[in-house]
């Protein structure tokens, strides 16, 4: 496998996203912060490439990001069955194409062009796309990334846990799925955005035994618990032992739940083939803060 190029798509429209997979280019593509032009020039391609070499250079993950219990838990939580209607390709093709979205990406899919591998498109939910060079795959893997978080953090599903949700967007929606379907029970916390009737009749925990608190509308963060993640993250400041410290618990930042998700797309819908070689979510992190400690020196 050879990653040929990454591209960061400044888009409203989940159409001009699937135009961009289709078209592999767009008409004005952003510029990157950390070079002040767009991905394929040369200045942010190279810095790409450094950043890049930096975290592969890291073979062994931080003790503090180590998961918590006697048992380490994989990428994505081994309770939560993707029962895929269709057969994924086993292998990849000679040409594919990964996308991620973020919002307000997430609920606008609802094609009949895209195949769904899971719920993502009922519960209007999608952050992950693939192209295999002959049709569109999608799922929604936020939810599965939160699993696998809780896991890391000694979080077992035989016990039933109960998560406080602060949130109504795609994320919420798919974690609030993926955490039922997994065992456990949901508290619904004040925010902005409601969940979905069908979603919120069977959200019934109580705040009281919330044993993870997740924020998905970072102005009102209501969401509590022993551990808590807030989803949104700003850029660093400081040097790499500082950048490593703030990123422990028991108030988790938004990179946590970027490297999981991430991984839940590499092992359900990317690359499942390659879901035994993945690397686990503490040395991601890793590799993740050392790449981006060397942006910084750069930029």
């Amino acid at each position: 496998m050879v990653l040929k190029s990454s591209n960061l798509v400044q888009t409203s429209s989940i159409e001009d996203a699937l135009a961009w997979g289709y078209a592999g280019s767009v008409p004005s593509p952003p510029n990157w912060a950390f070079t002040d032009a767009p991905f394929g020039k040369f200045r942010t391609t190279g810095l790409l490439a450094k950043a890049i070499e930096a975290g592969l250079a890291v073979e062994d993950a931080e003790d503090c990001f180590a998961p918590i219990g006697e048992v380490e838990v994989s990428a994505i939580s081994d309770e939560v069955s993707i029962d895929s209607r269709l057969p994924l390709p086993t292998g990849f093709l000679s040409k594919e194409i990964w996308v991620n979205l973020t919002s307000p990406l997430k609920h606008q899919l609802s094609s009949t062009a895209v195949s769904a591998i899971d719920d993502s498109m009922k519960h209007q939910s999608v952050n992950a796309l693939r192209w295999d060079g002959q049709g569109w795959w999608c799922a929604g893997l936020d939810g599965a990334g939160v699993v696998a978080l809780a896991q890391h953090f000694g979080i077992s599903f035989a016990d039933q846990p109960v998560l406080s949700l602060c949130g109504g967007g795609g994320a919420a929606r798919s974690t609030a799925s993926t955490w039922l379907a997994a065992g456990g029970q949901v508290h619904v916390s004040s925010s902005r955005r409601e969940l979905p009737e069908h979603l919120l009749e069977r959200c019934n925990g109580s705040a009281n035994d919330a044993v993870f608190g997740v924020n998905f509308d970072d102005e009102i963060a209501s969401a509590e618990g022993p551990l808590v993640l807030n989803a949104a993250y700003r850029p660093f400041e400081g040097e790499l032992s500082e950048m490593i410290s703030s990123l422990q618990g028991p108030r988790l930042n938004g990179r946590w739940m970027l490297v999981a998700q991430h991984l839940a797309c590499w092992s359900t819908l990317w690359a499942p083939h390659l879901k035994e070689i993945l690397p686990s979510i503490d040395l991601l992190l890793t590799q993740l803060i050392h790449a981006e400690a060397l942006l910084y020196e750069y930029a």
